[in-house]
Parts: structure tokens; C-alpha cells; sequence
């Protein structure tokens, strides 16, 4: 049996009706999401599609070790994308690269730690999901956000005259 935790107290009734109609998706995507980036807008489309299978199985009250499988298959997926992201940053010699990477190491941290209490305890928090969707909106629309308008400031800076004379300079 699972139980599932919100702020650290059981929670079964609320979330599993006859009809199951709380099991629906824990995030939709949004056009909002999308950077501009394709290869990056589909690995983080994909990262929702993986915490919704999460979701799905917490709600359909799944064995502990699919939950935990299905997390060990988010944080190796975050991973790879998170390593995407940080190659194409350092790539475009972004400023704020080593801000961002930590907070990327943070969230691995998180998922690992949670993961880790999950195997033990038997326990799956819906304040872990809540996080994870929260977070991953959050990063997409701010951080995210940010490596990509700094790499149209500088890719209008190439384009223009004056910014190919001072890229000669430099």
C-alpha cells in the first residue's frame, strides 16, 4: 500500500474519487513554456510528461517501486536535459551560467533527497510533485527566459554593423 503525504500528514480522500477525477494531469503544457529553442522546448515538454506519469501513479495508488521508477526516470532525464542546457550556455558564454547550473544541481539535490526518503519511508509527498511542478514553471519562465533573450540581445548585436566592427575588436 502507498500512502501519500502533503505536509507531512496522510492524504488519501481528497485526491482519489470513484470516478478518479483527480487524476488528471499535474501540469498541461503552455505555449507560454516555449523559449523559442525547439530541441529545449521538447525536452521540457517531455519533463511534464514524465511528472504527470509520476502524478498518474501516485494517484492511481501504484505500487511504491513504479513511483520510484518513474522518479529514477525524472531525475535521469533532468539530468541529460539540464546538461543540454548548460553546454549550449557556456557555448554562448552566458553570464549567468554558474547561477543557473546551481540552481539545476538544487533541484537534482531535491528529486535525489525525496527519492531517497520515498525508498524509506514508503512515502510520497504531493509537496515533492507540487515542487517539481512549481519549480520547473518557474525556471522555464524566468531562468530559462533569460539565457534565451540574452542570446537574441547578442545574436542582434552580430547581425547589426555595428556589432560585427566591435566583435572584430575583441
Amino acid at each position: 500500500m502507498i500512502i501519500v503525504m502533503y505536509n507531512r500528514l496522510p492524504v488519501y480522500d481528497i485526491f482519489f474519487y470513484k470516478d478518479n477525477k483527480m487524476a488528471g494531469e499535474l501540469i498541461k503544457w503552455s505555449d507560454s513554456y516555449n523559449l523559442g529553442l525547439k530541441e529545449i522546448d521538447e525536452q521540457h515538454e517531455y519533463l511534464l510528461v514524465l511528472m504527470n506519469k509520476a502524478w498518474q501513479s501516485i494517484i492511481n495508488r501504484s505500487d511504491i517501486n513504479i513511483i520510484l521508477g518513474l522518479l529514477e526516470e525524472l531525475e535521469r532525464y533532468t539530468i541529460s536535459h539540464f546538461i543540454a542546457e548548460e553546454t549550449f550556455m557556456q557555448a554562448a558564454h552566458f553570464p549567468d551560467f554558474p547561477e543557473h547550473k546551481q540552481e539545476h544541481q538544487k533541484f537534482v539535490s531535491y528529486i535525489i533527497k525525496e527519492k531517497e526518503r520515498a525508498s524509506q519511508t514508503g512515502n510520497i509527498s504531493l509537496d515533492l510533485m507540487h515542487f517539481l511542478r512549481d519549480w520547473l514553471v518557474q525556471h522555464i519562465l524566468v531562468s530559462d527566459k533569460s539565457y534565451v533573450d540574452y542570446m537574441e540581445k547578442m545574436k542582434s548585436k552580430e547581425t547589426s554593423l555595428l556589432g560585427r566592427f566591435f566583435k572584430r575588436l575583441i
